[in-house]
């Protein structure tokens, strides 16, 4: 549910509530909230706006729609291994402020900080991100940076780590995510590539299905994600769209007592049928593979949306569904 009212002189108030639940039973998603997905007020004029509340960061604001995974034709089971870089907009930030400018000549950019609200110490469980959107012609270029500080430290912060449905995926000193990611528009097609580094220092937990795993190594961990994505989506006709994606992870984590560097080889194809301007069908098909990673949390495949790790190194994921957007 979205809302603004005119304030007169080029200024509105703003406002935006989302819920998130589960098409197969109706329960909520983000941890039981009512509006989980977003939930923010502000101010908005030609300067840009300004919103305050629980808000996406600027990952998943400008970088991640580079990628199939937060693109119209994508979806949750087309993001990156766990979700490292939450292209998949696995988790929210609490109490956030968010800037967002205005288009300038293709140029978009914006920033956010979302504040710790733990006494005497502001930088516990807190995040701030920025980044930037270039479009001109055919071309279009994406960046951006995210930095948490003890994420999923209490339920106060930025990441509620209250509980395994909170939105802290990882449990770690400090987290960070940037990259780089561009498309190229050429008749029907569209041609896309993205990069994104993640980085977990002294990690303590992971989220794995619908539990937090203990550190793959039973102590804190660095853990770091190279995600580098190939994607193409084509318009077959103006209602019918095909598209597909190629993901290879380069993962590292490591403590005093051992190093390893698990793969992840992940091939996406979806197609979808738009009965009207609001209702589609559609069709996914997802294969993961993971490699060097025997005998840690990370042994067994696990593609978003699936419902938990497989059992042995490869998982195989189909799925289809009536899509109504309102």
């Amino acid at each position: 549910m979205t809302g603004s009212e005119d304030l007169g002189g080029d200024l509105q108030a703003i406002f935006k509530l989302e819920n998130g639940f589960t098409g197969t039973n109706g329960g909520l998603q983000q941890g039981g909230r009512l509006f989980g997905r977003q939930a923010w007020v502000g101010m908005s004029s030609t300067y840009g706006a300004v919103t305050l509340g629980r808000q996406y960061d600027s990952v998943v604001d400008y970088l991640a729609p580079r990628s199939l995974a937060q693109s119209f034709v994508g979806g949750l089971e087309f993001m990156h291994p766990m979700d490292n870089d939450n292209f998949g907009d696995f988790f929210r930030l609490d109490n956030a402020v968010k800037y967002a400018s205005p288009d300038i000549n293709g140029l978009k950019f914006g920033g956010l900080y979302a504040f710790s609200n733990k006494a005497g110490d502001f930088a516990d469980n807190r995040a701030f991100s920025a980044g930037a959107t270039y479009s001109h012609g055919p071309f279009t270029l994406s960046a951006a940076y995210m930095r948490i500080d003890n994420p999923g430290d209490g339920a106060a912060g930025a990441l509620d780590g209250s509980s395994t449905s909170g939105d802290a995926t990882f449990h770690a000193a400090r987290q960070q995510v940037w990259g780089v990611g561009g498309a190229y528009v050429i008749g029907p097609a569209t041609l896309g590539l993205v990069w994104s580094h993640s980085r977990y220092d002294d990690t303590t937990a992971v989220y794995r299905g619908s539990t937090l795993a203990p550190a793959p190594t039973g102590s804190p961990t660095d853990l770091s994600f190279d995600n580098y994505e190939a994607n193409i989506r084509y318009l077959i006709t103006p209602a019918w769209v095909v598209a597909a994606s190629y993901t290879f992870t380069d993962g590292s984590y490591s403590n005093a007592s051992m190093h390893a560097k698990p793969r992840w080889n992940q091939f996406n194809l979806m197609t979808s049928y738009s009965l009207s301007k609001r209702t589609d069908v559609y069709l996914m098909a997802e294969y993961q593979h993971v490699t060097g990673a025997a005998g840690t949390i990370f042994s067994g495949a696990f593609i978003g949306g699936s419902g938990g790790p497989s059992s042995t190194s490869k998982q195989v994921l189909t799925s289809a569904g009536l899509r109504v957007k309102f």
